[in-house]
């Protein structure tokens, strides 16, 4: 049972060769590679924020598509610090140094956050989602609404995402996968491949966080991108009502009541008006923030503001 708050505990595995390529896993779940953050301070209160004194233990925390957990290293300690959590940062399959897998979808992936928590034993759980992750989180949440006390969701609706956006992700692994790795020696070399497909210049960068030096010297890509592009579509809709009644056999209204946090970047467009009655319907506790001058990577743009409303959703009883 994860519940201790004592020390740090990094069991984030170093397993650039844990991956099950070319595997299609006959949809069971995969173990997930994770790291733990442990609160550094027992004290009550941190900077006048008051810390989480209810039921509270655990958060884990669920990346986007193309991400990992180790982009939230820098939240993480200021999150667990001020909520008196222990923080999880999870690889989801196909990403980071989680198992790759021909199969890919949000079942898929609930499920495989399902064995994390039992295996673990994890508890008293909160979970943040953004984006893919958050999708993640909300079925997750809606299957399972008894082991989750708490959600917030970052930058992500149910609604189905623009056509458009999925090309978009679609060009940018395909244009990773043209790359010649054979005959890249560094990462400018990299990104300026890339930036036909990805013009934005951070979001390249972000991109190639995925990019690794191997130990013989060579470039390789750590994410799943001949699983990704086989299986993009799949995270363009979210499952309907109907389907995750077949998933719980239940005919009952889905819904999971307990206090949701939805917080949006004034930026992006992840999250319209049209969007509310379907965030309603399922989440009719939900409270939406929206940070006004921040884009899709709430997190990264605005860590601090992020960081602050999290941490006091979780921490208000």
């Amino acid at each position: 049972m994860i519940r201790n708050n004592n020390k740090i505990l990094n069991i984030y595995k170093n397993c650039k060769r844990y991956y099950c390529n070319n595997s299609t896993n006959n949809g069971k779940p995969v173990d997930l590679v994770f790291n733990i953050q442990n609160p550094t301070t027992t004290t009550t209160t941190t900077n006048g924020v008051t810390k989480n004194l209810n039921e509270i233990k655990n958060i884990i925390i669920l990346h986007g598509l193309f991400g990992a957990g180790g982009n939230w290293r820098s939240v993480s300690p200021k999150i667990a610090d001020l909520t008196n959590c222990n923080v999880i940062q999870v690889d989801q399959r196909n990403h980071g140094t989680s198992p790759h897998s021909d199969e890919f979808s949000y079942k898929l992936m609930s499920d495989d956050l399902n064995q994390l928590i039992n295996k673990q034993s994890i508890e008293d759980l909160c979970i943040i989602g953004h984006s893919m992750g958050g999708r993640v989180a909300m079925l997750y949440s809606l299957l399972n609404p008894t082991k989750v006390k708490k959600l917030i969701v970052v930058d992500i609706s149910p609604s189905e995402l623009k056509s458009n956006t999925i090309l978009e992700f679609k060009d940018y692994l395909e244009r990773m996968k043209s790359m010649d790795l054979s005959n890249i020696s560094n990462r400018r070399q990299a990104e300026d491949w890339l930036q036909p497909a990805v013009p934005d210049k951070g979001v390249r960068l972000f991109l190639l966080t995925n990019l690794i030096l191997g130990d013989n010297g060579k470039y390789y890509w750590r994410m799943n991108i001949d699983g990704l592009l086989k299986n993009i579509e799949s995270v363009s809709s979210f499952p309907s009502e109907s389907e995750i009644q077949s998933l719980k056999n239940s005919t009952s209204p889905v819904q999971y009541t307990n206090d949701t946090l939805f917080i949006s970047g004034g930026k992006s467009k992840f999250i319209q008006d049209r969007d509310l009655p379907k965030i309603k319907q399922f989440f009719p506790n939900y409270k939406l923030e929206v940070v006004p001058h921040v884009g899709h990577w709430i997190h990264a743009e605005d860590p601090t503001k992020f960081i602050n409303i999290a941490s006091n959703f979780i921490n208000k009883n």
